[in-house]
């Protein structure tokens, strides 16, 4: 019988929301090497990478809590390190690797009262949204200096099992506990589940798709109708919401689904998942 070779998958940020998810649902199917060290350790990654063989590099390691980072760490992890990861990859030349993905977020936009789509100019709200900005540029200006192919998955409102404080669904539940009115909610947003977020991914990467592509399920929703879904299934309390309007951010998927993703979760789906 032959021997079949999984390929190889190296991923950092596997302890994370997302990284060890993905890790969780496709290591049967790839082998899936996580990065075991801090990425701002220069020399450590240089040294743990010499004679690794892999097909596939996923850069899920960022900050993404603006509130608790000063702008300098936010700037050394997300920006300088991941800089210093394709940097050193190409300088070892290492043989059959062909594609590194780097994960991005919707936070790289400006608000909008239209779906955004790739091309739309980027205007970061945030110090999390800039520092993206600041690697894909970098990506953008240099990629013909590498020998790989690097593409830039554009992450919208993810949402997922036991998914922690400081994301829209598990805080908007903590205040329901004890709230009656919940205020700054008149506004849409995108929200996409991650199992959709991993099955994106492996689709952005088994097509080695290097231009920038958004991963969100296309679908807007007022955040007032997410609380008022979130309300029926949990809490069945008299809510008052603010109606003051405030600023927009939902995506465009067809660049998505044109690489064959075109089944996402619903919203009820999507919070019946964190709930488990």
């Amino acid at each position: 019988m032959r021997k079949v070779f999984k390929k190889k998958i190296i991923i950092t940020g596997g302890t994370g929301l997302l990284g060890s998810y993905f890790l969780k649902k496709y290591k049967n199917k790839y082998k899936i090497i996580k990065y075991p060290f801090r990425i701002e350790k220069f020399a450590k990654f240089e040294n743990w990478v010499n004679n690794k063989k892999f097909d596939f590099f996923i850069h899920f390691a960022s900050i993404t809590n603006n509130n608790k980072n000063n702008s300098n760490t936010i700037d050394l992890i997300n920006v300088k390190s991941s800089i210093n990861l394709l940097k050193t990859i190409n300088k070892k030349k290492i043989e059959n690797f062909k594609f590194f993905l780097f994960i991005s977020t919707s936070h790289v936009y400006g608000f909008s009262k239209n779906k955004i789509t790739e091309n739309k100019r980027r205007l970061p709200y945030s110090a999390y949204g800039n520092s993206k900005k600041k690697v894909e540029d970098f990506i953008i200006k240099n990629r013909n200096k590498f020998f790989f192919k690097i593409g830039i998955a554009r992450v919208f409102n993810i949402t997922g099992p036991k998914q922690r404080e400081g994301y829209f669904i598990p805080d908007v539940i903590k205040r329901m506990r004890t709230e009656n009115k919940i205020k700054n909610i008149n506004r849409f947003r995108d929200f996409i589940h991650i199992d959709d977020v991993c099955e994106s991914i492996i689709n952005i990467m088994e097509r080695k798709f290097d231009h920038p592509i958004n991963i969100s399920s296309g679908k807007k929703i007022n955040l007032i109708d997410v609380c008022k879904k979130i309300n029926k299934l949990y809490f069945k309390k008299e809510l008052f919401y603010e109606k003051k309007r405030g600023k927009d951010l939902f995506g465009n998927n067809r660049l998505l689904k044109s690489l064959g993703k075109n089944k996402y979760k619903d919203i009820i789906e999507i919070i019946k998942s964190y709930k488990k």
